[in-house]
């Protein structure tokens, strides 16, 4: 080749080369007077849409949309934008994205069966299963006393334990009322023996001395003679002593 040819060669690819250069320097300058100029633009609510139609409505303010990743709810439906960033009503430059997350619908669990078992048994089963146990209710039953009676929701998958498991439990047999008896004066021994003969049970025994009272006799008595008590009913009663 020729010195000439040579430097023909050389000479167009670096006209070339300088055109490659200047049009990458264009288009760079393009680009940030794109990017400078670009407006603030209000940002549109988009949660609670589908994705196709919050695209479209961030597309017609000059925005995208960006799918960061899924999470469950349980109020917005499966497949619909669960959260949103920036929020709606927020300023972003135009040619920006908006970063959402998916609804997966509500988490779906599986209710174990815990009617007929001690509560405390339910709440092992409930905290192995991660079901909260939100309310228990109480009432007078022939079974014994803290068995679950009924479960609300029923055993099986569900979605519908948001606010937690409700379970009505025994609080043991209906017991039978009696009215206090008048009890001062009396021995507290024979007292003692007829109050447990009638399925009553004294909580609290205070001793204390009192003048001219022989040791052992009621001297107090609490509720006092004619009020309603049942086997639940706390009794309590003073006794003398003997003086010192």
């Amino acid at each position: 080749m020729s010195l000439k040819r040579i430097a023909l060669f050389i000479l167009r690819n670096s006209f070339l080369g300088l055109g490659l250069l200047l049009a990458l320097a264009a288009s760079t300058i393009l680009t940030m007077r794109v990017v400078l100029s670009a407006q603030d633009v209000q940002v549109p609510t988009v949660v609670g849409r589908r994705v196709p139609e919050a695209g479209a409505l961030a597309a017609r303010l000059g925005l995208s949309l960006r799918v960061e990743g899924k999470r469950n709810d349980t109020r917005v439906p499966a497949e619909h934008i669960v959260l949103q960033e920036p929020s709606g009503g927020a300023t972003l430059k135009a040619h920006r994205s908006i970063r959402v997350w998916l609804s997966l619908g509500p988490r779906r669990l599986n209710v174990p069966a815990v009617e007929g078992e001690s509560l405390r048994t339910a709440r092992i089963a409930l905290e192995q299963a991660q079901v909260p146990l939100s309310r228990v209710v109480e009432v007078e039953d022939r079974n014994a006393e803290g068995t679950v009676l009924v479960q609300r929701p029923p055993a099986g998958e569900t979605d519908a334990v948001d606010e937690g498991l409700a379970v009505l439990v025994s609080r043991g047999p209906l017991g039978t009322d009696y009215l206090m008896p008048d009890l001062i004066g009396r021995r507290a021994a024979e007292v003692m023996e007829g109050l447990r003969w009638g399925g009553l049970k004294v909580a609290e025994i205070r001793y204390r001395t009192y003048p001219g009272v022989a040791p052992g006799i009621v001297l107090r008595q609490l509720p006092a003679a004619g009020h309603a008590v049942s086997a639940r009913t706390p009794l309590s009663l003073d006794v003398s002593r003997e003086n010192p």
